[in-house]
């Protein structure tokens, strides 16, 4: 199997956006930098995206910029947990702190249950869309975009169905300089926690059910803006049960999916641990080491 480096752009907007699509994503041509086209035999892809429809038969994997991916929840206090979250004193909470959450692994997450309560449980970063992932196969995605979220087949079904909320006390992105990349680790000024709108969805295999979740991004604020073309949506407080609200109106629920206002968060600047997804510790947050 040959790979080829290509440029994203020379694909051609209307083949970015058809192949972009069948893969459940947006097309996105800052985002996704370059595509690495392969050739494969008739039988089969072999890239992991899947068949894809035409012979010969090309499978593309991107080499994009992660919107969102990773994130900390450092201080996983059972008590402020269910109090922020309006939990149940009954629902319980094991949860080590965490400072490098990465995709794949198990996240927390508040779900409104039938009877109207909020229920926490865990979920895995990546969403693996039921019905939609029964089609057609490729990797979990890890985010959805809130500018297409109503209308993209992977998504669809659960922003209208099964949307939740990710706990989190921050994330990190990477700005770009002269010196390399330089992670930073963006939060509330007083380090508390809050909420990234996220989807959720079900997948039944060989007999048991996945549930998997992605985190919702949309433009940055004027304080993110310098570092990346995407943010999570960080909720307001007061839209959460909004966000929950299985009544709510697709209209409604998309004028939440706003950036945060640039005051609510801040940047710190931390050392490149976190780029290694095996490291957790409160030693990613320390500051990057400087020579002169």
């Amino acid at each position: 199997m040959v790979f080829e480096t290509i440029p994203f752009a020379s694909l051609g907007t209307a083949a970015g956006r058809f192949i972009l699509t069948t893969l459940g994503a947006e097309y996105d041509p800052e985002a996704h930098a370059v595509a690495q086209v392969c050739l494969v035999s008739d039988t089969g892809c072999a890239s992991g995206w899947g068949d894809p429809p035409e012979s010969p038969r090309r499978a593309l994997r991107l080499s994009s910029r992660p919107m969102c991916g990773r994130y900390t929840l450092t201080n996983p206090d059972p008590g402020a947990i269910r109090l922020r979250f309006d939990l149940d004193e009954a629902v319980q909470l094991e949860e080590a702190p965490r400072f490098n959450i990465a995709p794949t692994d198990p996240v927390l997450a508040v779900r409104r249950a039938r009877d109207g309560r909020r229920d926490l449980g865990r979920l895995r970063w990546g969403l693996v869309p039921g019905r939609w992932a029964q089609k057609r196969s490729g990797r979990p995605l890890i985010n959805a975009r809130a500018e297409t979220i109503q209308t993209q087949p992977a998504f669809r079904e659960s922003f209208r169905e099964r949307r939740c909320l990710i706990p989190a006390d921050g994330f990190y992105e990477w700005r770009t300089d002269e010196d390399g990349k330089q992670a930073i680790w963006i939060s509330r000024p007083d380090r508390g926690l809050f909420a990234f709108a996220g989807l959720w969805a079900e997948l039944e295999q060989e007999g048991e059910t996945l549930h998997s979740t992605a985190i919702v991004t949309c433009e940055p604020n004027e304080l993110i803006q310098p570092i990346h073309n995407r943010m999570p949506v960080v909720l307001d407080r007061a839209a959460e049960a909004g966000w929950l609200d299985p009544a709510a109106e697709p209209a409604d629920l998309a004028a939440l999916l706003a950036p945060a206002p640039p005051e609510a968060l801040e940047l710190l600047e931390v050392a490149d641990h976190v780029n290694d997804v095996r490291q957790d510790g409160p030693h990613l947050l320390e500051p990057p080491l400087k020579l002169f």
